[in-house]
């Protein structure tokens, strides 16, 4: 694959979940004694939801296409499209994708320590399901 846009995104992608691996498991306690991490770990977290989000709706409106309603609608049409399997709740993965982050607040730490402790595999097939799929096209 070029060094295209869907290739950086899926750099980012990895870099991220590299990085909320290395931190090992989290508490919401933990997050609230040490504001870095919780930021650290919020910026990654974005970063894969953005990803989600951003490789989803390009595979699932096609090359020059208009983009889905929702993250959801193009998750739903990915796995139609056999770009990624039904076996795991993608669209859970989104849900902070309308995380107002303009606004300037905290993702709640509860949420953060959810996804770090028990859904980076999902992220993961993630990774390797779509970059499968976009190398076969």
């Amino acid at each position: 694959m070029p060094d295209s846009p869907t290739t950086k995104k899926l750099r980012a992608f990895e870099r991220a979940l590299t990085e909320l691996r290395s931190v090992g498991r989290i508490t919401p306690a933990g997050l609230a004694a040490d504001w870095r991490l919780q930021r650290a770990v919020e910026r990654d977290v974005l970063i894969l939801v953005d990803v989600v989000v951003e490789l989803t709706q390009r595979v699932a409106g096609g090359a020059g296409k208009a983009r889905l309603p929702s993250a959801g609608d193009a998750i739903s049409r990915c796995v139609r499209l056999g770009a990624l399997s039904g076996e795991v709740n993608y669209v859970g993965l989104v849900r902070l994708a309308s995380f107002p982050v303009y606004r300037y607040e905290a993702i709640e730490a509860e949420m953060l320590v959810e996804i770090v402790n028990e859904q980076l595999d999902d992220f993961r097939r993630f990774h390797d399901e779509i970059a499968d799929y976009l190398g076969s096209q």
